[in-house]
């Protein structure tokens, strides 16, 4: 049985273009895991509030979103990924879709279902090829456990997540898509928190907004300056 493959132009869905008077923050996120673990779930439910329980199984959506964010304007883009996109040394494709996706984010949801050992035991080899395609410590990745209401389907302890968290230096957090907004809202707004604060502390010049705040006239006391001085010169 051959895997399944993704277009290669995945990434490049068209982006709404924003109001040239904006400030906003660009905010690129990825969120990877094993399929069926509900990551749709997560990004809908994130940008519309609304649960919806079964997904086709996607070719790699990537959502955009204008959200606010302590105050902060974000433009957010978010690439949903297919659940057949992992960690496969022997599928060289696989492996290059997965590798774009990373060099294009600036941050990684991690997700897994506590239903579902397999899926936990996922994460590592994706949190250890993030760390190789971007080995900067700062780009933020956050481990989630998702399905938190399937309790009587427990296949993965919560102890297990911040074990696993702990050894890969990342956070963890435990959430229910379909019974609780705040949980799912909290680990996407964290994430986006964070990437702000590397992109702040890594550049200091603020590179990464998407949109430049117009200009004022260039230096215009300094030309009214000049120009009383050149017809001072005149009058002389």
């Amino acid at each position: 049985m051959r895997p399944r493959t993704m277009s290669h132009n995945y990434l490049l869905a068209p982006i709404q273009e924003l109001p040239s008077d904006f400030l906003v923050k660009d905010v690129k996120l990825a969120v990877l895991g094993t399929g069926s673990v509900g990551k749709s779930a997560m990004i809908v439910r994130y940008l519309t509030r609304r649960f919806i329980g079964d997904y086709e199984p996607n070719t790699g959506n990537l959502y955009s979103r204008l959200v606010h964010v302590e105050g902060d304007q974000i433009f957010l883009q978010i690439q949903d990924t297919p659940g057949c996109i992992e960690v496969q040394e022997d599928i060289p494709q696989m492996l290059d879709s997965l590798s774009r996706c990373l060099k294009w984010a600036d941050g990684f949801l991690l997700v897994y279902s506590i239903t579902d050992y397999n899926s936990y035991q996922s994460i590592r080899p994706l949190y250890q090829h993030i760390r190789k395609i971007r080995p900067d410590a700062k780009t933020p990745v956050v481990i989630v456990g998702n399905k938190g209401d399937l309790t009587h389907s427990r296949q993965v302890a919560v102890n297990d997540g911040f074990q696993l968290a702990n050894e890969l230096g990342s956070v963890f957090l435990e959430v229910s898509t379909s019974d609780n907004y705040q949980g799912v809202c909290d680990v996407f707004q964290y994430l986006c928190k964070e990437v702000s604060k590397a992109h702040s502390c890594g550049s200091g010049d603020k590179r990464r907004c998407s949109v430049i705040p117009r200009p004022k006239s260039p230096n215009m006391q300094d030309l009214k300056r000049r120009f009383k001085q050149a017809l001072s010169y005149k009058i002389k």
